[in-house]
């Protein structure tokens, strides 16, 4: 009966876990885990500047409290970080739009960097200025950023900042959306030209195509506009390698006739 028990709490612990793995999360939102996995490795990153600059052998007991009380304010914004990309990996699942999946990107960015910030430097200068008023230095040097000064004004300084980058945000992808659809709008005008002139090479033969492709249209432009170039080069320059690019033209325009399809024809 115990080893059944056993068992049973073997695969309690190890069965959300395989699942975990047959979801495939890790594959379909590669970019939210990542940025996920980097928020959580920044409290150990902090611990690894405090040990490097051996902060915890120095002896001194407000130093040692006020680092380890950082790290579980880093620790904290870390998580809490890590928990906006999850969030926004199971609640908003754009599929294949690369635009909206854009959008997503660049919105949770903004709150995970704004709200990290926001954590960070008001919890690290509210505990500096309780346990070294007058000695922060000793710690400040070992932060990836540069502290100016522990006092109320720079403790502010980091809400406030948070508030402004998740807003900055906004109102940058407020601003993208007519961006992007002025370069959908030119793409189409774009694949409209293109596939105009291509019929308009194909329709000497008396073919007329409705639904063809964009990329057969611009490797038939490219393979014409090739031929014309040689040509020009070979009258202008009469050298050998336009001649080259002349016969390499047409034997890969003869290539386009042969292998080309009709599309509703």
């Amino acid at each position: 009966m115990s080893d059944q028990q056993n068992n049973l709490k073997g695969q309690g612990i190890v069965k959300p876990y395989l699942g975990f793995i047959d979801t495939n999360v890790l594959f379909k939102k590669p970019v939210s885990c990542l940025f996920a996995i980097v928020s959580l490795l920044f409290p150990i990153f902090i611990l690894s500047q405090f040990i490097q600059y051996d902060l915890f052998r120095s002896g001194e007991v407000k130093l040692i409290i006020a680092c380890i009380l950082i790290l579980l304010v880093v620790a904290f914004a870390g998580i809490f970080g890590a928990f906006i990309w999850w969030h926004r990996r199971i609640t908003h699942d754009e599929g294949p739009k690369w635009y909206a999946n854009l959008r997503r990107f660049i919105q949770t960015a903004g709150e995970w960097l704004g709200t990290v910030f926001a954590i960070s430097l008001l919890g690290i200068i509210v505990i500096l200025m309780i346990f070294l008023s007058e000695e922060y230095y000793y710690i400040t040097h070992a932060f990836p950023l540069t502290i100016p000064g522990v006092d109320i004004t720079t403790a502010l300084f980091g809400p406030i900042v948070g508030f402004i980058i998740i807003i900055a945000t906004k109102i940058l992808l407020f601003l993208l959306d007519p961006i992007i659809w002025l370069i959908k709008q030119i793409w189409i005008l774009f694949k409209r030209f293109v596939l105009y002139c291509y019929r308009i090479v194909i329709g000497i033969s008396g073919t007329v195509e409705k639904n063809t492709p964009i990329w057969i249209g611009v490797t038939w432009l490219l393979a014409i506009g090739v031929i014309i170039t040689s040509l020009v080069l070979c009258f202008t320059y009469q050298s050998l390698a336009p001649i080259i690019g002349l016969i390499a033209a047409l034997a890969f325009m003869g290539y386009l006739m042969f292998k080309r399809k009709h599309y509703d024809v």
